[in-house]
């Protein structure tokens, strides 16, 4: 699930953002709390001062004269001197020896060697102990009270790291919002121009790249919308010219003595202008101007099985519940007219059911012919693709009516499936979305 979100661009966007500003909070707290130069007063300055002035006064005196200067610089105030050559025994380090070191070798210009640590591991802030070479010896200080610890998080401090915190979250928001709703209006537009095939320019708009990717789509929509509206007057001006001959050959037919030859003509003329009509309807599929209204679906289905029952073939109608559905209503006839029409070419009964669920509208229209095969279940929603054997089709059928029923039913947001029935038959599924009443999607 982790990982799915962060192969996003939303994702990887916030994991920038969460990387860059826990590397800033890092650099930031180390600038705070890891000392590089001298400290500001008061602390450590007024031991500091203390020390290196009694370093000092040593550096100049005989070593016979030191012990009574450390007698008379012994203080009460928590400061305790004395000379010795062991080994230190103290080795903590907190953030107050580091400060404490840090000045004592700005006071003493680094020419002598200092170490400060804490003997104390309870309370670090006391019993630190500083050692400052003196030749031969070492300079002991023990400090046994440094005050009040300095504050290191100031007012000013968290002012600035809550501005910097509001500025990385307010500027992250809004590059993030920039960033995806153009992309998101992108995505609404090319699945909208998939479905409907209905030119819809993008406002170009955000960064460059997605302007870029803007611009592009613009451009292939008008060229895909070009390229169709070039094809459906090529096949229009085809089916004029074809049809014109076609109609004088059969009225020459028709003034000739009934023959064999003559009802071969016609049934071949006959076809000819159904196979025209059907490619014509293919091209016209979700482009043909009708405009989207309330439907009695229940009606609809009803006459169109009475017509078909007044025609010889037995089809049967069952629905739960009256249904309305938001949609083009000859677009959805035309598709359930080519299911019925494909159905009664191989089976002696159909039946047509429909229900709704709370998005979607399903339509089914069952048979109980030989089925088609397994692997084809989904070729055969292709255009032009045709199995006889396995279906047997109308003959000379151009093998468009399910690929105009796949397209109706995209257009209407919704998918065709199609499977085998047990023991035989077949099933083909239309699925339609169910829009709202009160605000309706114009499709």
């Amino acid at each position: 699930m982790m990982r799915r979100f962060f192969s996003t661009m939303l994702g990887q966007i916030l994991l920038i953002i969460g990387c860059s500003t826990l590397i800033t909070f890092t650099a930031l707290s180390t600038l705070l709390f890891i000392p590089k130069g001298p400290p500001g007063p008061p602390w450590p300055w007024q031991p500091t001062y203390r020390i290196a002035s009694l370093v000092k006064i040593l550096n100049h005196t005989p070593e016979a004269y030191r012990p009574a200067i450390l007698a008379a610089a012994q203080s009460d105030a928590g400061l305790h001197y004395a000379l010795a050559t062991q080994p230190p025994i103290c080795t903590s380090e907190t953030f107050n020896t580091w400060d404490l070191a840090k000045t004592l070798r700005w006071e003493l210009g680094g020419k002598q060697q200092v170490s400060v640590a804490s003997c104390n591991a309870q309370n670090p802030r006391k019993d630190i102990q500083v050692r400052v070479s003196l030749g031969d010896s070492e300079l002991i200080a023990m400090i046994d009270n440094m005050g009040r610890e300095p504050t290191r998080l100031t007012f000013p401090t968290l002012c600035a790291m809550v501005f910097l915190f509001t500025g990385i979250v307010v500027m992250s928001v809004w590059a993030i919002a920039r960033v995806i709703s153009p992309l998101r209006e992108i995505s609404r537009h090319a699945d909208a121009f998939g479905r409907e095939l209905t030119l819809m320019p993008v406002k170009e708009e955000g960064p460059t790249e997605i302007r870029k990717v803007a611009h592009t789509l613009n451009l292939m929509q008008e060229r895909i919308a070009e390229q169709m509206q070039s094809r459906s007057r090529m096949l229009a001006a085809i089916s004029h010219d074809l049809r014109t001959p076609l109609t004088r050959m059969r009225l020459c037919l028709e003034d000739t003595e009934p023959t064999r030859v003559r009802e071969k003509l016609v049934r071949d003329i006959d076809l000819m202008n159904k196979l025209i009509g059907s490619a014509l309807s293919f091209i016209k599929t979700g482009s043909d101007g009708e405009s989207a209204e309330w439907c009695d679906l229940d009606s609809m289905i009803t006459t169109l099985c009475d017509d078909y029952e007044d025609a010889g073939i037995q089809v049967s109608y069952q629905s739960a519940e009256p249904l309305t559905l938001w949609c083009k209503p000859d677009a959805v006839q035309r598709a359930l007219t080519n299911l019925i029409d494909n159905a009664a070419v191989v089976a002696t009964r159909i039946t047509v059911e429909s229900w709704q669920t709370e998005q979607l509208t399903l339509i089914e229209v069952s048979d109980n012919g030989p089925g088609i095969p397994a692997g084809l279940l989904k070729k055969v929603t292709e255009p032009f693709y045709r199995i006889d054997a396995a279906r047997q089709q109308n003959r000379g059928g151009a093998g468009l009516g399910l690929s105009i029923v796949s397209d109706i039913a995209r257009l209407h947001g919704g998918t065709l499936e199609l499977f085998n029935r047990f023991p035989q038959g077949l099933t083909a599924r239309i699925t339609l979305a169910r829009q709202g009443e009160t605000s309706p999607q114009k499709l």
